[in-house]
């Protein structure tokens, strides 16, 4: 090898080093616009069918006022309350649960910070504010029991509701996880496994893992084996852990968005008859 071609291979190895740390540190700094993608537009009701829902407003612990969507309950039935998908509000959520309403269920969508107009901007601590905000409106604006609230987590919000379950309100009468995960530190790993010290470099963590054996209530989890955003070992991962009572519905054609089109509706509900 000539002294050029020394030098070339030298100035590759270095560009391909600097282009290398340039892409760690822009996925630290820029990580929570990867991991949150909200939609800033206020949803309007009737575009999902919600018009027999009421526009509701909480305010949380950190003084920001937020919108949600709320139906009460029939018969004194659970009110399941709905921790959306990164990408998602409550519009998508009131399509979610409209079977769950039709059949008696209370409902209470809340949307983060960020997220169909509210103010703000998402984070781990922040939605976890967000929550709390909504969960306290419920029980003591609308005197709903602690143990009349079902919390239903899907994909990144399955890590608030298991953050709620186990350590804000434990006495929920059950949990539902949709293509749920162990932490985003996992997901990082699974995503970029050439990176090292992701722990490091992960600021919103969200570690189910270490907090589902304080979780309780019973435990439902739905999750697809083609999912390519979630991978389904750790849904599995995280259901293993679990206390019982639990249950775990594994789906083999489905993915991460179309649960509910391989009848994660109906096993939720036979669920939920069950409680």
């Amino acid at each position: 090898m000539s002294l050029l071609d020394n030098k070339e291979f030298v100035f590759l190895i270095i560009s391909g080093i600097f282009v290398y740390l340039l892409f760690v540190a822009s996925l630290y700094f820029f990580q929570r616009k990867v991991i949150y993608y909200p939609n800033p537009s206020r949803q309007d009701r009737a575009v999902y069918k919600a018009d027999d829902m009421a526009v509701v407003k909480v305010t949380t612990e950190d003084a920001l006022e937020l919108e949600g969507w709320y139906k009460a309950p029939q018969d004194n039935k659970p009110v399941i309350v709905v921790f959306h998908g990164n990408a998602s509000h409550m519009g998508m959520s009131a399509w979610k649960v409209r079977a769950f309403m039709d059949a008696g269920y209370g409902a209470l969508l809340p949307a983060y910070r960020g997220y169909a107009g509210n103010p703000g901007k998402p984070s781990e601590q922040g939605l976890y504010k967000d929550a709390r905000g909504f969960l306290s409106w419920l029980i003591t604006e609308k005197k709903i029991l602690e143990s009349r609230i079902v919390l239903l987590g899907e994909s990144l919000g399955s890590g608030v509701a298991v953050e709620m379950a186990a350590n804000d309100f434990p006495s929920v009468k059950a949990v539902i996880l949709e293509s749920p995960y162990t932490s985003f530190v996992d997901m990082a790993k699974n995503n970029f496994p050439y990176i090292p010290f992701m722990n490091l470099l992960v600021r919103d963590k969200y570690k189910n893992l270490d907090k589902i054996k304080n979780v309780k209530a019973p435990l439902f989890v739905v999750h697809g084996k083609r999912d390519m955003i979630v991978p389904f070992k750790l849904g599995k991962r995280l259901y293993d852990e679990a206390n019982q009572p639990k249950e775990m519905v594994e789906m083999p054609m489905a993915g991460h968005n179309d649960l509910y089109m391989h009848g994660a509706e109906q096993r939720i509900l036979h669920f939920l008859s069950g409680l």
